[in-house]
Formats: C-alpha cells, sequence, structure tokens
C-alpha cells in the first residue's frame, strides 16, 4: 500500500494512490487529504473568492512594499531607548542636553550640560552697601551753651564790651579781667559722610534635581 504522512498540502504525493492499491485503502487516503487541508487553512471558514491572477500577483505587489522606504535617510527621530533600532544610526554628538521647542530654524545652543544646570545649588553670597547722607541742623540755646570765663591783663585805657555790660580797665585800676564769650545762637549741621555697610546673606540649597527620561537622537540610514 502506497500511503504518505504529513500534515500540510505539500505532504501529500500526487502519484498516490498507486494502481495496485486496493478500494479498501481509499478511505485512508481521503482522510489523509481533509487532514492536510484543514492544517494547511485552519482560518478559512467561508468561500475564497480570489482568482489565481490574483493570488499570484500577491507576491510582486509585497515585494514592491517592501521596496518603498516611507522614511526618507537622514531623517532624525527621538527613541526612548539605549541601541538604536535596526536601520537606524545612532547620533553620538549630542549628549546631556534638554530639548526646546521652536517655531522657527531649528539649532542647537547653551553652554552648561543639563545635569550641571539642575544639580542642587546653595544660595550665598555677600551683599556690599554704602550709605551716605547729613543730619538735620539743630540751634543750640543759651541755657545749652557751656559758660566759658577767660582772664585777661588790665589794659589802661582800655574798655571791654560783651553782651551784658561795659567794663573800664583804668577806672577800676586791676591788673585782670575777667569776661565771658556769649553764643551767637545760630544753627549748625552735623555732616554724617560716607558709611560702608557689610552684609552677609545665607540660604537653603535649592534642590534642582528635576526628573528627566533618557532618550536618544538617530537617524534614518
Amino acid at each position: 500500500m502506497a500511503l504518505e504522512s504529513g500534515t500540510y498540502i505539500d505532504s501529500l504525493v500526487s502519484t498516490n494512490p498507486t494502481a495496485t492499491d486496493t478500494v479498501a485503502q481509499a478511505d485512508d487516503h481521503l482522510r489523509l487529504i481533509k487532514a492536510t487541508l484543514l492544517a494547511t487553512f485552519p482560518n478559512v471558514t467561508g468561500a475564497i473568492t480570489v482568482d489565481e491572477t490574483t493570488l499570484n500577483g500577491f507576491d510582486a505587489r509585497i515585494a514592491a512594499l517592501e521596496a518603498i522606504d516611507t522614511i526618507p535617510a537622514g531623517t532624525r527621530m527621538l527613541f526612548q531607548q539605549t541601541a538604536a533600532p535596526t536601520g537606524w544610526t545612532k547620533i553620538t554628538t549630542e549628549d546631556d542636553k534638554a530639548l526646546r521647542v521652536v517655531s522657527g530654524t531649528a539649532s542647537t545652543g547653551g553652554s552648561v550640560a543639563f545635569t550641571s544646570a539642575f544639580a542642587a545649588q546653595s544660595v550665598a553670597g555677600t551683599i556690599a552697601n554704602t550709605v551716605s547722607g547729613s543730619v538735620g541742623g539743630t540751634t543750640l540755646t543759651n541755657a545749652q551753651l557751656p559758660n566759658n570765663w577767660y582772664f585777661k591783663p588790665n589794659t589802661p585805657g582800655g574798655s571791654l564790651s560783651d553782651n551784658y555790660a561795659n567794663f573800664n580797665y583804668q577806672a577800676h585800676h586791676v591788673d585782670w579781667i575777667t569776661y565771658r564769650i556769649q553764643g551767637g545762637n545760630q544753627a549748625h549741621a552735623h555732616g554724617a559722610g560716607s558709611l560702608a555697610v557689610a552684609s552677609t546673606f545665607t540660604g537653603s540649597n535649592i534642590d534642582m534635581s528635576v526628573q528627566y527620561v533618557d532618550v536618544i537622537i538617530c537617524s534614518k540610514d
């Protein structure tokens, strides 16, 4: 008896059954054919209406679609993974930088690395101040002035005049005379000059460790 074995259609042998096989063996061949057809087309639940031309053209159409490169070479894109995907080349010249959205020409810039700019920062420093100005004028009264008494040798024939009386040296025949200087009751100003004030500012650290997601830039081959 010539009866092949197999699972799919390609396992069937077109020369079986042979002329010498008995009629009783025909059911074995029929069951084998059914089994391979069902295994080959497990999801076909209805009629297939396409003709052989359409079926035969599938290979050419699929090959044409595969040949079409929908992303032009040199196109750059972001990927949230370490290695570049197949057909792409990882760009390594851009590293530790932030992304900026612009409405005009795309470019690069800046001088501080991303992780350095957003590291924890200490707030401390000094403040130098200069204070200048003048105080207000103050008028001193007679009551506020001290009593200053002065002694002077007698000058015969002379006289001394103050706000209280006239004193004749010759008439009184004294060796020394005493007189008092009285203030003029005028206002005077006190200049403050220039004052330098040094201040020190201290504060708590600012945590700038912003959360981020690493991405890579790749260019289409």
